[in-house]
């Protein structure tokens, strides 16, 4: 018999707890979600991944809708040029060079511009491209900027040297930021909501 006039019972027994209020036994999670200056979550790398890929197989089906729209050019130029003439290589990789470079500013400043900052990738993934400072709305030159420093870093991928950018991201403190980010001023966030 114990102290209090009980048995003890045998078996599995319920764990005691700590006695005390309500507010020391409460503790903090042991992994706090990063937040953006603006109070909003972090986007996880991985989804910042698939969403460029994403980005990245829209942005080659689009391109090559519009390859087809060249090709027919640089068939009616033969038939007004002729087979031999200078015209037709220079008109062909001057229209190639113009659609790539239009189709990327669409594609990465045009559509993030006007919606949210999300590209169809980023919408499928529920994050946002978003400026660094708090209150600020995203500016076309951000977003250029930003373009063209990952343009930059996808040239300088062939040496090795253009990897580090898009794994920065992996290790850089406070805002996940990676390389083409850092000018910019930009961070991309959660956003859980339909937009």
């Amino acid at each position: 018999m114990t102290e209090y006039g009980q048995y003890p019972q045998s078996g599995y027994q319920m764990p005691q707890y700590p006695q005390g209020s309500a507010d020391h036994q409460m503790q903090q999670p042991a992994f706090q979600v990063p937040m953006a200056p603006d109070g909003r979550p972090l986007a996880d790398p991985g989804k910042r991944l698939l969403a460029r890929i994403l980005d990245s197989l829209f942005w080659f089906v689009a391109y090559a809708l519009l390859g087809v729209v060249v090709v027919l050019f640089i068939y009616l130029a033969v038939a007004i040029f002729g087979d031999d003439s200078p015209v037709v290589p220079i008109m062909a990789i001057f229209l190639m060079v113009l659609i790539v470079l239009a189709s990327l500013y669409v594609y990465e400043v045009e559509l993030p511009f006007r919606y949210n900052g999300q590209t169809p990738g980023k919408r499928i993934m529920k994050i946002a491209i978003a400026s660094l400072e708090p209150g600020v709305p995203l500016r076309r030159g951000q977003l250029t900027y930003r373009m063209l420093m990952t343009q930059l870093f996808n040239l300088l991928g062939s040496c090795y040297v253009g990897l580090l950018d898009p794994l920065w991201c992996l290790w850089d403190k406070p805002y996940k930021q990676c390389l083409h980010d850092k000018g910019p001023k930009t961070v991309v966030v959660r956003v859980d909501q339909a937009r």
